[in-house]
């Protein structure tokens, strides 16, 4: 068990004397954004068609339900969406 502790001490001050390129090449380091190389973005547009209308087709033709052979209560309910 000793030993498993000097190896992981020694291999974490090797670690520590490793330059800088070294570090950030193992992810340890984070690396900064250059604030100077941000692009601004163009300004939102609007498509060209922004104010085009469909045109409106006739409306559907509803079929006529015949109310022959209904009970009164199936008639009643068909009568309300007609």
């Amino acid at each position: 068990m000793k030993k498993f502790v000097y190896a992981v001490l020694a291999s974490a001050l090797m670690l520590t004397a490793c330059s800088s390129a070294t570090k950030e090449k193992l992810g340890i380091t984070k690396k900064a954004p250059d604030e100077f190389m941000v692009v601004p973005k163009a300004p939102l547009v609007l498509p060209p068609e922004y104010d085009y209308n469909p045109v409106l087709t006739a409306p559907a033709v509803k079929p006529e339900v015949s109310l022959n052979g209904l009970t009164p209560a199936e008639s009643a309910f068909v009568s309300k969406f007609n």
